[in-house]
């Protein structure tokens, strides 16, 4: 799926094939075709997205996260790019 997130620092844009929410409560994984949904993601939450870059992995403070038509729209706020 299409992906694109969003920080106070960068945007940036690719192909998603899974996208994990570890809030320390569950974890949930996002996949291509998933339906429109949206999701609030925890603070302190990892977000974890397989990409065609490889794996990237976010620490976040707090963030939204939308799917709709096989697109999937990151907000978070997090410190940096690629913090852990």
């Amino acid at each position: 799926m299409e992906c694109k997130i969003c920080t106070p620092y960068f945007s940036e844009n690719f192909h998603a094939k899974e996208i994990s929410i570890d809030t320390g409560e569950g974890v949930l994984k996002i996949y291509p075709l998933h339906t429109d949904s949206i999701f609030s993601i925890a603070p302190n939450s990892i977000l974890r997205i397989l990409s065609d870059k490889g794996e990237l992995k976010y620490k976040c403070n707090h963030g939204i996260i939308k799917i709709h038509s096989n697109k999937a729209l990151i907000v978070v706020d997090t410190d940096e790019k690629n913090s852990m």
